[in-house]
């Protein structure tokens, strides 16, 4: 056999093994049909053929959702921001447009935090471009961070952060 013929076996073998790798841990007791909730798995009549939809477990999970919800990403139930959720979080603006991602949060000798340095502009980290924003600029929310009135051009017009090392 050639190296050709044995790379491309490789190659075939390889592609063929991610959906097996990809696959998660099945419960067999949970997940056999004999345990299988039919009011979860059937089609609904008003569905595409094919497409199931879940019925009542839905409506129940959403119940659910709605009277715990989710707790907060960036701050404590005492209402303390988490700085180490912050560091790689997007910054989105009034207009829920993305205008930057937050790189490092910088506090003073008195130990409160007063600037944000943010990421603008750039691909995958890529010719991205440091600034630095007061911090009390930056609202945090629940689950997003906003800087109102900002956009990515006014932040990738200012001066340049660099770090002293």
């Amino acid at each position: 056999m050639s190296k050709l013929n044995v790379g491309s076996m490789i190659l075939a073998t390889a592609i063929l093994a991610v959906p097996v790798l990809a696959a998660t841990p099945d419960n067999s007791a949970a997940n056999s049909p004999a345990n299988a909730n039919p009011a979860a798995t059937a089609p609904a009549p008003h569905a595409p053929p094919g497409m199931a939809t879940t019925g009542p477990a839905t409506t129940h999970e959403s119940a659910a959702a709605a009277q715990h919800p989710s707790p907060p990403k960036y701050m404590t139930s005492d209402d303390q921001v988490r700085v180490g959720k912050l560091i790689g979080s997007t910054v989105y603006n009034d207009k829920d447009q993305s205008i930057g991602s937050i790189d490092d949060v910088l506090m003073s000798h008195d130990n409160k935090a007063n600037t944000a340095v943010i990421s603008v502009g750039g691909f995958l980290g890529m010719g991205s471009k440091l600034v630095s924003v007061p911090f009390d600029q930056l609202k945090i929310e629940k689950d997003k961070i906003m800087m109102p009135g900002a956009t990515q051009d006014a932040l990738k017009n200012m001066q340049e952060y660099k770090y002293n090392t």
